[in-house]
Protein backbone atom coordinates (compact mmCIF):
# COMPACT_ATOMS: atom_id res chain seq x y z
CA UNK A 1 0.00 0.00 0.00
CA UNK A 2 2.79 2.04 1.02
CA UNK A 3 5.01 1.39 -1.65
CA UNK A 4 3.51 0.38 -4.66
CA UNK A 5 0.37 2.55 -4.05
CA UNK A 6 -1.84 -0.15 -4.20
CA UNK A 7 -5.63 0.48 -3.24
CA UNK A 8 -6.28 -2.53 -0.76
CA UNK A 9 -6.27 -6.30 -0.99
CA UNK A 10 -8.54 -9.12 -2.74
CA UNK A 11 -8.66 -12.66 -1.41
CA UNK A 12 -10.68 -15.17 -3.30
CA UNK A 13 -12.80 -16.20 -0.84
CA UNK A 14 -11.05 -18.75 1.74
CA UNK A 15 -7.36 -18.74 1.56
CA UNK A 16 -6.32 -22.33 0.39
CA UNK A 17 -3.44 -24.83 1.16
CA UNK A 18 -2.52 -26.42 4.41
CA UNK A 19 -4.52 -24.56 7.52
CA UNK A 20 -6.68 -22.76 5.06
CA UNK A 21 -9.22 -20.99 6.53
CA UNK A 22 -11.99 -18.38 6.48
CA UNK A 23 -10.94 -14.86 7.53
CA UNK A 24 -12.99 -15.06 10.41
CA UNK A 25 -10.15 -16.93 12.20
CA UNK A 26 -8.38 -15.38 14.74
CA UNK A 27 -4.79 -15.54 12.61
CA UNK A 28 -6.28 -12.90 10.53
CA UNK A 29 -6.68 -10.29 13.10
CA UNK A 30 -3.35 -8.95 12.64
CA UNK A 31 -4.21 -8.36 8.90
CA UNK A 32 -7.56 -6.89 9.51
CA UNK A 33 -5.48 -4.54 12.25
CA UNK A 34 -3.17 -3.62 9.12
CA UNK A 35 -6.35 -2.75 6.52
CA UNK A 36 -7.36 -1.10 9.31
CA UNK A 37 -5.00 1.39 10.25
CA UNK A 38 -3.78 2.06 6.28
CA UNK A 39 -7.81 2.82 6.07
CA UNK A 40 -7.97 0.43 2.76
CA UNK A 41 -10.77 -2.19 1.81
CA UNK A 42 -10.51 -6.10 1.62
CA UNK A 43 -12.75 -7.07 -1.50
CA UNK A 44 -13.91 -10.81 -1.02
CA UNK A 45 -14.64 -12.09 -4.45
CA UNK A 46 -15.58 -16.12 -4.88
CA UNK A 47 -13.09 -18.48 -5.12
CA UNK A 48 -13.05 -22.02 -6.97
CA UNK A 49 -12.76 -24.70 -6.19
CA UNK A 50 -15.03 -24.44 -3.60
CA UNK A 51 -13.79 -24.75 0.32
CA UNK A 52 -17.20 -26.82 0.88
CA UNK A 53 -18.95 -29.30 -1.00
CA UNK A 54 -22.56 -29.21 -0.98
CA UNK A 55 -24.50 -32.28 -1.68
CA UNK A 56 -27.56 -29.96 -2.41
CA UNK A 57 -25.71 -29.04 -6.24
CA UNK A 58 -24.82 -32.61 -6.83
CA UNK A 59 -26.15 -33.56 -10.40
CA UNK A 60 -26.55 -29.91 -11.06
CA UNK A 61 -23.37 -28.65 -12.20
CA UNK A 62 -24.97 -25.34 -13.75
CA UNK A 63 -25.63 -24.46 -10.35
CA UNK A 64 -21.71 -23.84 -9.40
CA UNK A 65 -20.53 -20.86 -10.25
CA UNK A 66 -21.52 -17.57 -10.92
CA UNK A 67 -25.33 -18.79 -11.61
CA UNK A 68 -26.10 -19.46 -7.51
CA UNK A 69 -22.91 -21.08 -5.50
CA UNK A 70 -20.57 -18.30 -5.43
CA UNK A 71 -23.08 -16.06 -4.21
CA UNK A 72 -24.21 -18.12 -1.51
CA UNK A 73 -20.85 -18.73 -0.81
CA UNK A 74 -19.02 -16.00 -0.58
CA UNK A 75 -22.34 -14.41 1.12
CA UNK A 76 -21.87 -17.18 3.76
CA UNK A 77 -18.10 -16.37 4.12
CA UNK A 78 -18.61 -12.51 4.70
CA UNK A 79 -21.63 -13.35 7.64
CA UNK A 80 -19.22 -15.21 9.60
CA UNK A 81 -17.19 -12.83 9.39
CA UNK A 82 -19.57 -10.29 10.33
CA UNK A 83 -20.94 -12.48 13.17
CA UNK A 84 -17.21 -13.32 14.70
CA UNK A 85 -17.61 -9.61 16.03
CA UNK A 86 -14.54 -8.83 13.84
CA UNK A 87 -15.73 -5.07 12.98
CA UNK A 88 -16.97 -4.67 16.49
CA UNK A 89 -13.11 -4.89 17.31
CA UNK A 90 -11.87 -3.46 13.79
CA UNK A 91 -14.90 -0.68 13.52
CA UNK A 92 -12.70 0.83 10.38
CA UNK A 93 -11.90 -2.25 8.57
CA UNK A 94 -13.99 -2.46 5.55
CA UNK A 95 -15.43 -5.29 3.31
CA UNK A 96 -15.83 -5.10 -0.12
CA UNK A 97 -18.51 -7.90 -1.91
CA UNK A 98 -19.51 -7.90 -5.50
CA UNK A 99 -22.79 -9.03 -7.33
CA UNK A 100 -24.89 -7.05 -5.64
CA UNK A 101 -23.32 -8.06 -2.40
CA UNK A 102 -24.03 -11.18 -2.58
CA UNK A 103 -27.58 -11.56 -1.63
CA UNK A 104 -26.65 -9.75 1.40
CA UNK A 105 -28.16 -6.25 1.23
CA UNK A 106 -31.88 -8.11 0.28
CA UNK A 107 -31.33 -9.88 3.55
CA UNK A 108 -31.05 -7.43 6.36
CA UNK A 109 -34.27 -7.27 7.91
CA UNK A 110 -34.21 -11.34 7.57
CA UNK A 111 -30.87 -11.15 9.36
CA UNK A 112 -32.05 -8.66 12.18
CA UNK A 113 -35.19 -10.61 13.16
CA UNK A 114 -33.26 -13.71 13.45
CA UNK A 115 -30.49 -12.55 15.27
CA UNK A 116 -32.88 -11.50 17.81
CA UNK A 117 -34.21 -15.17 18.28
CA UNK A 118 -31.25 -16.97 18.53
CA UNK A 119 -28.24 -16.97 20.50
CA UNK A 120 -24.90 -16.26 18.49
CA UNK A 121 -21.36 -17.09 19.88
CA UNK A 122 -20.16 -13.20 20.01
CA UNK A 123 -22.45 -10.99 20.80
CA UNK A 124 -22.58 -8.26 18.43
CA UNK A 125 -23.09 -4.41 19.36
CA UNK A 126 -25.23 -3.90 16.19
CA UNK A 127 -27.63 -5.75 14.86
CA UNK A 128 -26.38 -7.23 11.36
CA UNK A 129 -27.77 -4.14 9.26
CA UNK A 130 -25.91 -2.00 11.33
CA UNK A 131 -22.82 -3.62 9.65
CA UNK A 132 -23.77 -4.16 5.88
CA UNK A 133 -24.17 -0.68 4.20
CA UNK A 134 -20.94 0.43 6.56
CA UNK A 135 -18.43 -1.93 7.48
CA UNK A 136 -19.74 -4.18 4.38
CA UNK A 137 -19.81 -2.29 1.18
CA UNK A 138 -20.92 -4.20 -2.29
CA UNK A 139 -20.44 -3.82 -6.40
CA UNK A 140 -23.12 -4.29 -8.86
CA UNK A 141 -20.65 -6.44 -10.75
CA UNK A 142 -22.85 -8.46 -12.79
CA UNK A 143 -25.52 -8.06 -11.84
CA UNK A 144 -27.45 -5.05 -13.92
CA UNK A 145 -30.94 -4.60 -13.12
CA UNK A 146 -32.34 -1.52 -12.54
CA UNK A 147 -34.67 -2.75 -9.76
CA UNK A 148 -32.20 -4.78 -8.50
CA UNK A 149 -29.82 -1.66 -7.69
CA UNK A 150 -32.78 0.17 -6.73
CA UNK A 151 -33.49 -2.03 -4.58
CA UNK A 152 -29.92 -2.22 -2.69
CA UNK A 153 -30.13 1.70 -2.77
CA UNK A 154 -33.26 1.67 -0.53
CA UNK A 155 -31.52 -1.21 2.06
CA UNK A 156 -28.13 -0.04 2.51
CA UNK A 157 -28.12 3.50 0.95
CA UNK A 158 -26.33 5.08 -1.98
CA UNK A 159 -23.12 5.54 -0.10
CA UNK A 160 -22.40 1.84 -0.02
CA UNK A 161 -22.52 0.79 -3.76
CA UNK A 162 -20.32 1.17 -6.49
CA UNK A 163 -20.82 0.60 -10.17
CA UNK A 164 -18.86 -2.33 -11.73
CA UNK A 165 -19.07 -4.25 -14.51
CA UNK A 166 -17.42 -8.21 -14.04
CA UNK A 167 -15.47 -7.79 -17.18
CA UNK A 168 -14.37 -9.90 -19.13
CA UNK A 169 -17.79 -12.50 -17.68
CA UNK A 170 -20.14 -10.06 -18.46
CA UNK A 171 -20.45 -7.19 -21.11
CA UNK A 172 -19.54 -3.67 -20.09
CA UNK A 173 -22.00 -2.11 -22.90
CA UNK A 174 -25.21 -4.08 -20.38
CA UNK A 175 -23.83 -3.01 -17.15
CA UNK A 176 -23.62 0.73 -18.82
CA UNK A 177 -26.86 0.39 -20.35
CA UNK A 178 -28.72 -1.06 -16.87
CA UNK A 179 -26.72 2.13 -14.70
CA UNK A 180 -28.21 4.19 -17.43
CA UNK A 181 -31.75 2.88 -16.81
CA UNK A 182 -31.91 3.33 -13.09
CA UNK A 183 -34.14 5.81 -11.73
CA UNK A 184 -31.95 7.34 -8.90
CA UNK A 185 -31.30 10.76 -7.89
CA UNK A 186 -28.27 12.56 -9.89
CA UNK A 187 -26.79 13.01 -6.70
CA UNK A 188 -27.30 9.01 -5.91
CA UNK A 189 -25.81 8.11 -9.58
CA UNK A 190 -22.53 10.35 -9.07
CA UNK A 191 -21.60 8.60 -5.88
CA UNK A 192 -22.53 5.24 -7.72
CA UNK A 193 -20.68 5.60 -10.68
CA UNK A 194 -17.22 7.16 -9.26
CA UNK A 195 -18.13 8.94 -5.71
CA UNK A 196 -17.80 6.59 -3.68
CA UNK A 197 -14.90 4.17 -5.35
CA UNK A 198 -13.15 7.28 -4.70
CA UNK A 199 -13.42 7.77 -1.61
CA UNK A 200 -13.11 3.97 -0.45
CA UNK A 201 -10.08 3.39 -2.53
CA UNK A 202 -8.64 6.74 -2.24
CA UNK A 203 -8.36 7.23 -5.82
Amino acid sequence: MTELGLCGALVNDCVHGPGGRYLDAPEYDEIWSALESLGVPLYLHPGAPPVDHWRVLDGHPELYGATWSWAAETGGHALRILFSGLFDRHPGATLILGHMGEFLPFQRSRLDSRSRLIETNVPLRHPPSGYLGTNVVFTNSGVFSPAVMLGAVLEVGADAVMFSVDYPYESSREAVAGFERTTLPGGDREKIAHGNAERLLRI
